[in-house]
């Protein structure tokens, strides 16, 4: 976890946070062998409280029948301050506990940048 214990480590960088923009956000996840109805699970527990956090833009998961278990996420809030609120409720903390032993190497983040 990182230093403020909300996400795994370095997953959001700090200007993300700073930002006063919209911040938006393409990740990735696999589940490990064996594990994919869990995380399925657990990722379906946060995507309705999710949606309904104040500052949440755009909160859309992916899957495909070609790749159980492959999860691709899809983020955008009105600043950094709102994604740092997300990322430090509760069921937030329960969510990245209750992954940490389901997801197959780390979490990908890739932090997008609007074209004007």
């Amino acid at each position: 976890m990182s230093t403020d214990d909300t996400t795994p480590d370095g997953l959001i960088p700090a200007a993300v946070l700073a930002s006063d923009a919209p911040v938006a956000v393409y990740g990735y996840a696999r589940a490990k062998a064996g594990e994919e109805d869990r995380m399925l699970g657990e990722i379906q527990a946060i995507i309705g409280v999710t949606r309904k956090e104040d500052g949440c833009e755009q909160y859309v998961v992916h899957t495909t029948p070609d790749q159980p278990g492959a999860f691709a996420f899809y983020e955008r809030w009105s600043s950094g301050a709102h994604l740092l609120a997300h990322v430090s409720q509760p069921f937030m903390q329960t969510y990245f506990a209750a992954i940490a032993g389901l997801v197959e190497g780390e979490l990908e983040a890739h932090w997008l940048h609007p074209l004007a």
